[in-house]
């Protein structure tokens, strides 16, 4: 409060009673707050030590790590090679005896792409299974099953041709083997099942025949029976025509290349060893040289 000089008392707004300044008034600066009002920041990081040192790039490898790192990725290549190639020497030699067999679909067989795979699959099934090689093996002392094992027959594409490869350390025994199994089959091929077939055909002949005559012995009133035993005769009769036709054509199955073996043997193959072992080397060598790489780079 004064005393103004027209006599008047000037009070001065401070010397209010609860007056409060506009400085009072206004916020408190936040040091946590940027000045251009951002939005809020977190505390402010200490200031690193003058004279820090900053992280320093990875080492290069040198010409001598470089030559290093080439001598043993060539002596592990080299090591898988000697490693297949001792395998493959591990390994048993075997000899293929090969032959290649026709079947012949005959005339009442071929109704149908169907009809011919199945016809050929069981001849294929026939050849490997223990009625032929059951005899062959106790002839000359081996398991059936070890013979069944080294036996393999597949039919060429979109032929009659089945073609059939025999396995054996020996082989010239490959080769005899071979020559047995196929007379089995060819036996039991031809034979046991057109000779089943046959006599079925001619007892069931025999049977409509006598029907016929039974038949015709009973007058008119069962002459409506006739007819269908009629026509049941002439389709037995076409049938064993056919029969005798293909025998006279040959038999269904026969030999088309006879047994032979080859002078190179199936297995081992040394040169597929050697270079599966040098892949498997070239593997290693680069898992081993990029972990020894990043280790000779990194800073101490």
């Amino acid at each position: 409060m004064s005393a103004g000089s027209n006599g008047r008392i000037h009070v001065d707004p401070g010397d209010r009673p609860g007056s409060v300044l506009a400085d009072d008034l206004a916020p408190a600066a936040n040091p946590a707050t940027p000045a251009d009002g951002t939005g809020p920041r977190g505390p402010d990081r200490p200031p690193s030590p003058a004279g820090a040192p900053s992280p320093t790039p990875l080492r290069r490898l040198t010409s001598r790590q470089w030559r290093q790192l080439t001598l043993m990725a060539v002596i592990l290549v080299l090591l898988g090679c000697a490693g297949g190639f001792g395998a493959s020497a591990l390994v048993p030699t075997r000899y293929a005896a090969q032959a290649d067999v026709l079947y012949m679909l005959t005339r009442e067989q071929a109704t149908g792409f169907l009809r011919e795979d199945r016809n050929i699959t069981t001849q294929i099934v026939l050849m490997t299974s223990r009625t032929v090689l059951a005899p062959v093996a106790a002839e000359v002392g081996v398991p059936v099953e070890d013979l069944a094992a080294s036996v393999q027959a597949a039919v060429l594409d979109e032929s009659e041709v089945i073609h059939v490869e025999l396995t054996d350390s020996d082989p010239a025994r490959a080769q005899r083997l071979l020559e047995q199994i196929l007379v089995r089959y060819i036996d039991i091929s031809n034979n046991d099942e057109r000779s089943r077939m046959r006599d079925y055909l001619e007892s069931e002949l025999t049977i409509v025949l006598e029907r016929i005559k039974e038949v015709r012995g009973l007058g008119q009133a069962r002459q409506l029976e006739l007819a269908p035993l009629v026509d049941r005769e002439q389709s037995i009769r076409t049938q064993l025509d056919d029969f005798r036709l293909t025998d006279l054509a040959g038999p269904a199955a026969q030999v088309l290349v006879a047994p032979y073996t080859s002078t190179e043997p199936v297995s081992p193959k040394p040169l597929v060893a050697t270079a599966t072992g040098a892949a498997g080397g070239l593997v290693v060598a680069l898992l081993v040289l990029a972990v020894l790489a990043r280790r000779m780079t990194r800073n101490p």
